[in-house]
């Protein structure tokens, strides 16, 4: 049911009328969209027993950021698989599933009702680079639906070759093969420096941090934003995305100066041959400990917007067991006076009507408006071709 019949209901509801009158109403309203707006991510799993090779599998196979070239990764594969897998089965046998994909879901309804509140005719979908549902089923569903223009977001605000990138090549993909779809379609880059985007993220930040820590002094609260880590032979090469998110925490510090704010990325850095961007979340939570901090947030939103394994393992099984590490004095005696932290790990955003409202307002300005950093992908260019530079211009951080 659409908002619009949701509002109407509840208007029948109060004035006492029939529901026929509703059930007319939504028939009405039962059309197929128009606009499909892609959100797509990684991914991420459930059942690691059925799911997890697969996954590793796949993202050794297409990920830009591992450092092997495509023609030789089929051949090494394997041994791949079973260097890595070993640690992620660690890692998800201590946070067990993510509910990744039921939070998606929520974020796509949130989506599909901002959209409608828009007057669009659009429906919100989720498709995943390494893991079900891929990007090219989520787009054979859109195309079985009639859907006459696609718009592709990454679910972060930030523009990697690792992830709008690929985000973007697999869907031009599809619509390679796919000739025959007339459709209209576009990948958006980034909404890193939309002020809305960044306006929903602190909001959300303030809102949980004075919720989670009722009266508190700010003082006493330190958020520790985790953000998604990149090679640095990626970043060496141009990729924008870190330089994106320090540059968002440099914002951010302008926003909320009340809070001390820290910043450290969630890097896979298990993976074999790659030097990942630094302060890795882990190093970091040792000079937050320092800090004395009493209460401690930590919020991954700026760059996941469900929560992951990264978020789930790096920050509140990782990064929390080392600020909750009990404080010791130079005889190796526990410290008498430490005192345990309050460390909470921040919602996402899932259903969140802020972060919905800045996609749908994305949308409506790049297909009627022409505004926003996106290109045309029907059928142009190569699926994985990265751009050689990203110009990134800001009034808050020097590059």
């Amino acid at each position: 049911m659409t908002s619009i019949s949701k509002r109407l209901g509840r208007w029948v509801s109060a004035l006492g009328l029939s529901s026929a009158i509703l059930a007319q109403f939504s028939m009405a309203q039962e059309k197929k969209p128009e606009i499909g707006v892609l959100m797509a991510s990684h991914g991420d799993i459930d059942d690691v027993a059925s799911e997890l090779e697969f996954y590793v599998n796949t993202a050794f196979l297409k990920n830009v950021g591992i450092p092997f070239p495509f023609w030789f990764r089929p051949a090494i594969s394997k041994p791949a698989y079973l260097i890595s897998s070993g640690e992620v089965k660690r890692q998800y046998g201590l946070i067990g599933p993510t509910n990744y994909r039921a939070n998606a879901a929520l974020q796509m309804e949130a989506i599909t009702e901002a959209l409608q509140d828009l007057g669009l005719n659009a429906k919100a979908y989720y498709g995943a680079n390494f893991t079900h549902p891929l990007i090219e089923e989520t787009m054979e569903q859109m195309q079985k639906d009639g859907i006459k223009k696609i718009i592709v977001f990454n679910k972060g605000a930030q523009f990697s070759w690792a992830s709008a990138g690929e985000n973007i090549g697999d869907a031009r993909e599809y619509l390679k093969k796919h000739p025959e779809w007339d459709v209209e379609a576009i990948g958006f880059h980034e909404y890193n420096y939309d002020e809305r985007f960044r306006e929903a993220w602190a909001g959300a930040i303030e809102r949980d941090a004075k919720r989670i820590f009722a009266g508190v002094d700010p003082a006493d609260v330190c958020l520790f934003i985790g953000s998604h880590g990149l090679p640095v032979i990626m970043t060496d090469a141009g990729d924008p995305a870190v330089k994106m998110m320090k540059d968002s925490v440099a914002w951010l510090r302008t926003r909320l100066p009340e809070y001390r704010i820290f910043h450290g990325f969630l890097n896979d850095d298990f993976i074999p041959g790659a030097k990942w961007a630094q302060p890795r979340s882990s190093i970091l939570a040792e000079t937050v400990r320092g800090e004395n901090c009493p209460n401690v947030l930590m919020d991954a939103r700026l760059s996941f917007t469900n929560h992951h394994r990264a978020t789930l393992y790096d920050l509140d099984i990782e990064v929390r067991g080392i600020l909750e590490r009990p404080g010791k004095l130079a005889n190796g005696k526990l410290d008498p006076k430490w005192v345990k932290p309050n460390v909470v790990l921040a919602p996402q955003f899932d259903g969140d009507a802020g972060y919905a409202q800045v996609i749908a307002d994305l949308t409506k300005e790049a297909f009627f408006e022409g505004k926003g950093d996106f290109e045309r992908i029907k059928n142009a260019g190569s699926p994985l071709l990265p751009r050689p530079s990203y110009p990134v211009k800001s009034k808050y951080i020097e590059y």
